[in-house]
């Protein structure tokens, strides 16, 4: 028997489940029911296939409980509750889900088990959820949108697939306007009912760069000419001999300089410093001639 589901919290979860029944059983998993019939295709697979997660079919509140526990798990303040630990794994492109279902049946309802890391594997999946949280919460602290066309838009470079969390963070910080978060050739678009979409969708980022936001009179041209200026205010007041490269280099580690171009441009600026400028030409800037 071959169990078939979708990369999924409830695609894992129903196959947590059906493995429990059938522990002889073999795992495949995909994204969708098209990609997943392309590897029985590929496979040659005769044996009977149970699909699990591509329909509406969802885990029942009795088998969720009888796979992640009856009471919370969590070992600090910090870990995410058993669900959400299973959607930022998912999350991660070095996970195997298949691996992950596994490891969920072997704490046989115990989830502190996958918190206290006493396996290897156990403390490897604790590893992943960690990397996948640290990777939005530095987008968080770290990325600078900008208006394009009247939407808030920045574009991300993230081996994880994080865009979608970020965009309803940056969604929910600016209420106001409408957002896009462009992680290569998809987009996430919240506080979509501003520019006649649903609240939060995903799409192409083409889509996105042909949309107009409400405030048409906000260009990129006028964004570019604020960072210019902001650059300029901030190496006029830069004291270098109160400068602190180790510290800076802490804040803004080297590590995390390719998100996007003012991030490369920040890490420039903490290993090499600042040019020479002066209050002088910020004035001259804000007033020219």
């Amino acid at each position: 028997m071959i169990i078939a589901f979708k990369v999924s919290v409830n695609g894992v979860l129903l196959a947590c489940a059906k493995l429990k029944e059938e522990p002889e059983a073999e795992l495949m998993f995909a994204n969708n029911k098209h990609e997943i019939k392309q590897k029985l295709e590929f496979s040659n697979i005769e044996d009977e296939v149970i699909y699990l997660g591509f329909d509406r079919q969802s885990a029942t509140s009795g088998s969720i409980t009888e796979i992640l526990g009856k009471r919370s798990a969590r070992m600090s303040r910090t870990d995410p509750a058993p669900i959400k630990y299973i959607d930022l794994i998912l999350r991660n492109r070095d996970a195997n889900p298949a691996e992950l279902v596994r490891l969920l049946i072997s704490c046989c309802g115990k989830m502190e088990m996958l918190y206290s890391k006493k396996t290897q594997l156990a403390r490897r999946y604790y590893r992943y959820m960690r990397d996948v949280s640290a990777s939005w919460q530095r987008l968080c602290m770290l990325a600078r949108p900008c208006f394009i066309n009247g939407i808030l838009t920045v574009r991300i470079d993230q081996r994880h697939d994080v865009g979608d969390i970020f965009c309803r963070w940056l969604a929910k910080k600016n209420p106001d306007v409408p957002v896009a978060v462009i992680h290569g050739k998809y987009a996430w678009v919240g506080n979509g009912k501003l520019v006649g979409l649903g609240g939060f969708i995903k799409t192409t980022a083409k889509f996105v760069e042909n949309l107009k936001g409400p405030e048409q009179d906000i260009g990129i041209e006028t964004d570019v000419e604020v960072e210019e200026l902001w650059d300029i205010f901030y190496d006029s007041q830069m004291i270098e001999t109160r400068r602190n490269r180790t510290l800076a280099k802490k804040m803004q580690p080297k590590g995390v300089s390719d998100l996007y171009g003012m991030t490369k441009k920040d890490r420039y600026k903490v290993e090499h410093g600042i040019a020479n400028c002066t209050l002088d030409r910020f004035i001259q800037e804000q007033n020219p001639r």
